[in-house]
């Protein structure tokens, strides 16, 4: 039949699942969650997807679309991943190539890429004009290594997710999300979109943790979970609360729960510039098992 590039089908979700999780099996990844993302996706998000079809197999898939976290004008974003036994056949190219033009289509006029590094990788992105931005290791704990939190000032207390309404927790990450080390100012964050989240069943609300002033959450980890793999998502507090070891708590609080429910490995990555972050996950024990970076191209 030779090799096809097509638009993603839902009946394509397991191989394409598992061909991300040979990229980089730090990503946390399930076919329910991947489908919960794209059930949900709203349409301005311009999301296409592709898959490289030779014979009855996935062989490569590609990603991409609107960058709408950001005020950023013309900001945008692509992946693209081959089967190991398959490259160097021109198949990244040709998925590459349909990435940008989708692109540019849709009004996109710079573009990132995130993956897991390795030379070949990053090569091949250099190769074709993206350039590196940011980057940061790729680190784990096994989570039952790591203590619960210990007492709180008076007044303040860490709690579940499960607790917790989006909107509770959506202040706080916005607030956070403007200091974080990014490729573009992360400051136009949806709460609808944050909301659809919450609902995505790799989202463990047990494990993710708030430290709550009141009634006001004021610092938070999310955790994802599937089975003995868990995966953080962004963990940060609000300015005026920084310094003070509430984030700290709120990790060891996501941690310790996770391992209570069966997690035994748990993976993240933080940017260089993130010293504070870097600072805590040391002091939680995580160790670097590679580097996650992040690259970009100018598209005009």
């Amino acid at each position: 039949m030779g090799l096809t590039i097509r638009p993603l089908e839902d009946h394509d979700l397991p191989a394409s699942v598992e061909l991300m999780r040979q990229a980089d099996d730090a990503r946390l990844l399930t076919v329910e969650g991947v489908r919960h993302g794209r059930e949900t996706r709203p349409e301005r998000d311009r999301v296409l997807e592709l898959v490289a079809e030779d014979d009855g197999r996935i062989v490569g898939g590609g990603i991409g679309g609107l960058n709408t976290m950001t005020s950023e004008p013309g900001r945008g974003w692509a992946f693209v991943t081959v089967a190991a036994d398959r490259r160097r056949e021109g198949i990244g190219a040709l998925l590459g190539e349909r990435m940008l033009d989708h692109l540019r289509a849709i009004g996109v006029t710079k573009a990132t890429t995130f993956i897991r590094q390795t030379d070949e990788g990053e090569q091949w992105a250099v190769t074709r004009g993206w350039s590196r931005v940011l980057a940061g290791p790729l680190i784990a704990v096994d989570p039952r290594t790591v203590e619960p939190p210990g007492p709180l000032p008076e007044g303040f207390r860490c709690v579940p997710w499960k607790l917790l309404e989006p909107r509770d927790v959506f202040e706080a990450v916005r607030e956070a999300a403007l200091d974080e080390p990014s490729a573009t100012t992360n400051d136009a964050i949806d709460f609808d979109d944050f909301a659809r989240q919450w609902d995505n069943p790799m989202l463990d609300l047990e494990s993710s943790a708030a430290v709550l002033d009141g009634d006001r959450v004021v610092a938070f980890a999310e955790l994802r979970a599937a089975g003995e793999r868990g995966q953080h998502g962004f963990t940060g507090s609000l300015r005026d609360y920084r310094g003070r070891g509430f984030a700290t708590a709120a990790k060891r609080f996501a941690l310790h729960t996770a391992a209570t429910r069966g997690v035994r490995r748990v993976t993240t990555s933080n940017a260089e510039e993130n010293a504070a972050m870097r600072a805590i996950n040391r002091k939680l024990g995580f160790e670097r098992i590679g580097e996650h970076v992040i690259l970009a191209r100018d598209l005009t």
